[in-house]
């Protein structure tokens, strides 16, 4: 099966995933990041435990003497938290306007073209998508809603500014510095594509932004499915099983659509809206991939554990990055690549995690995450931020780690009996 899928799978997905153009989506949404977590960070600032009304601090101020520092901060904060959103706004709810400049910027870079000449190109061509409303730009447009159009721009973008960039129409002398040369070779390309968005969403009233979001809404509906979750997760982690990155490739594909859920539920936080999308990334991040590809903590927790002194010196090496979600040492170190043994867990292990989280999810049983936080924090903490403090989401983690270790557990046996009888 492995041999059938390095020869007519695997080599298709990593032509598509070292395509330029899915590669600069893939870099372009991977350069907005901080941006993102930096907004997220502000969201769970601005939602703390008695934001806007104070019976939500519970047995809390009770507790507190009311002429205390502490309480006074306390009523500040119900009054004030709405500031913490400021930066929530101008960073995760402009993600498309962004992403338009960084997804142009990374096309334009593996053409050896000025990247910032194209990123603006691009971002100047999004604003001109957006119709204003009373005078005022509606801000919805430039979040996750608009993050595919955002995409289709920024790269339309560095292609013209491509093309136009070999007609050098505007000739300068030598003498002048290469910063103004690559200045002025962007006006060409600049004013067409500001010109075509004019005319196209201004003058004739067309809604881009409505016709990508009709476009979409099939693949966004399927994409948030219990059945994307089983496929996505098992060629994730057959990939794996030959040695390629699995998340790369599949984040080439699908990274946009899951950032899109991102910040379509995070609006939704904000607003005391209920969430829409289950399978934001935080969703595989810290309820599939537990411990990292392969929900591999518990395997992890098997080897400190083993009789065998080779796997339990492997266990020691591996606990700590796999706390932190890094776990190439088991992949490569154990190993689970190529390894007939070992791929029936790997596979089923984060399949059936992500099964579980899904329909605990859907079932409101555990807030849905709506909040990106750093991918290095351990497991627990991360699940528990990015469900927006909700502590159920700790129990969902602990479910799914004795599960995975179970599934582990009669491979992780087998495994032992194989290895060699010269090593105790």
């Amino acid at each position: 099966m492995i041999a059938a899928l390095e020869n007519h799978v695997f080599p298709v997905l990593t032509r598509l995933s070292e395509s330029k153009h899915l590669r600069a989506m893939r870099d372009g949404i991977v350069a907005i990041l901080p941006l993102i977590i930096t907004g997220s960070i502000f969201l769970l600032f601005g939602q703390l435990p008695g934001a806007g009304a104070p019976d939500k601090w519970g047995p809390v101020e009770q507790w507190l003497d009311r002429t205390s520092a502490t309480h006074l901060i306390f009523q500040w904060y119900v009054v004030h938290h709405a500031i913490f959103l400021i930066p929530y706004l101008f960073t995760m709810k402009l993600m498309a306007l962004y992403a338009a400049f960084a997804v142009s910027a990374a096309l334009a870079k593996s053409y050896d073209l000025d990247p910032v000449s194209s990123g603006l190109i691009a971002m100047a061509s999004m604003l001109l998508t957006v119709v204003p409303v009373n005078g005022a730009i509606p801000i919805e447009q430039l979040g996750g809603a608009g993050l595919f159009l955002a995409i289709v721009i920024g790269l339309i973008s560095a292609e013209v500014y491509r093309r136009t960039e070999k007609w050098n129409l505007i000739k300068l002398p030598d003498s002048v510095p290469p910063a103004v040369v690559r200045a002025f070779s962007s006006v060409v390309p600049m004013f067409g594509m500001v010109t075509f968005f004019w005319v196209i969403c201004h003058l004739l009233g067309v809604n881009l932004a409505s016709w990508i979001t009709r476009l979409m809404q099939p693949i966004e509906k399927l994409g948030d499915s219990l059945v994307a979750v089983i496929v996505i997760s098992l060629v994730i982690h057959l990939i794996w099983l030959a040695g390629i990155h699995g998340v790369s490739v599949m984040n080439a594909i699908f990274l946009p659509l899951w950032m899109s859920y991102l910040e379509q539920n995070a609006s939704a936080a904000a607003a005391g809206a209920p969430l829409l999308y289950v399978t934001s990334h935080p969703f595989y991040q810290w309820f599939v991939w537990i411990g990292g590809s392969g929900a591999t903590i518990g395997l992890c927790i098997l080897l400190l554990i083993s009789r065998k002194k080779s796997l339990r010196s492997l266990g020691k090496l591996a606990i700590v990055p796999s706390l932190c979600n890094i776990n190439e040492p088991i992949i490569f170190g154990l190993p689970i690549m190529l390894n007939p043994i070992m791929a029936i867990p790997f596979l089923l292990a984060p399949t059936t995690a992500g099964v579980i989280s899904y329909l605990a999810m859907k079932w409101n049983w555990v807030h849905r995450p709506y909040v990106w936080v750093p991918w290095t924090l351990p497991g627990p903490i991360g699940a528990w931020l990015s469900t927006g403090y909700d502590w159920k989401a700790l129990i969902l983690f602990a479910i799914n780690l004795i599960v995975t270790t179970l599934i582990y557990y009669p491979f992780f046996k087998q495994l032992e009996k194989k290895t060699e009888e010269g090593v105790s």
